[in-house]
């Protein structure tokens, strides 16, 4: 049997799967291209027409600070690219590690407000698995973090388990925890489809901030203190499922699979990508 801390192949698509929509913060059409990559070029990112060449998805080039609502990524020629964590989530479920993502701005099209119709993008246009391999980052302890009111922390586990929580108190959603063991399968029928979310209360504060344009109650899920403004959920605890898909497309900015248990408490994207960013530095990108 092979442990789980032993290498694994690198894993790339068979062929390229093209998503096409609007953006969710600019509301601008959108096109996303992912294509298959030669084993260890990792997970990049580049701009339709663009002179620069790919930038490498990883925690170095993450952008807390600008991660509020969606995570930011920018390279050192001032091309940013926002809200990957979706599409990084789906590529993380399917063991993808090696892909380049094409994009015709600095959104992707945030589609259904998940992650379902990447990862049956992905699935569809199949994987391959290649010759090099890659060592698992294996959490062999306990790691801990605190970020002002979030609160992240990872144990050991043989698989990739991921556990999250948020709290609104006053409203509908009230606290609430999913815990989820990401496989393909699961990740697809579990996690995938659960929307965004948003505080009624909020959405005026995001769209003078120049978020959330493209958001609809077809692609985001917004409540209050009295319950839902949509006509129908996926899931009764769509709100925290969503954070599934949010934290997986974070940590998978480390570069590596993952093997361990996740464990996120009122986490963001910026907490996220600090937990990500502390991870990578402990144990080596």
């Amino acid at each position: 049997m092979t442990h789980f801390s032993e290498p694994v192949r690198r894993r790339t698509l068979s062929k390229a799967a093209l998503f096409e929509g609007h953006g969710i913060h600019g509301n601008l059409e959108a096109r996303l291209l992912v294509e298959p990559a030669e084993g260890g070029s990792g997970l990049t990112a580049v701009m339709e027409g663009s002179a620069h060449g790919p930038l490498l998805l990883a925690t170095d080039n993450a952008n807390p600070m600008e991660s509020v609502r969606r995570t930011v990524m920018q390279g050192e020629n001032g091309e940013r690219f926002e809200q990957l964590e979706h599409i990084m989530a789906a590529l993380a479920a399917c063991g993808v590690t090696d892909a380049r993502l094409t994009q015709s701005g600095p959104e992707p099209p945030f589609l259904g407000g998940g992650s379902k119709e990447y990862t049956e993008g992905l699935m569809a246009a199949g994987f391959l698995d290649l010759p090099q391999t890659v060592v698992p980052l294996v959490i062999d302890r306990p790691v801990h973090a605190n970020d002002g009111e979030a609160e992240l922390v990872a144990t050991p586990h043989e698989g990739l388990r991921l556990s999250v929580f948020v709290e609104f108190p006053g409203t509908i959603v009230g606290s609430a925890g999913f815990s989820l063991e990401i496989t393909p399968e699961a990740f697809l029928q579990e996690a995938a489809p659960a929307r965004t979310f948003a505080l009624e209360s909020d959405i005026e504060a995001l769209w003078k901030a120049g978020l959330a344009k493209g958001g609809t109650l077809e692609n985001a899920v917004v409540f209050n203190a009295n319950g839902y403004l949509n006509q129908q959920l996926f899931f009764e605890d769509e709100v925290v499922r969503h954070k599934i898909i949010d934290l997986l497309g974070d940590l998978a900015l480390v570069g590596r699979p993952l093997r361990g248990h996740f464990w996120a408490w009122r986490a963001g994207h910026q907490s996220h990508v600090r937990f990500a960013r502390m991870l990578a530095e402990e144990y080596g990108s």
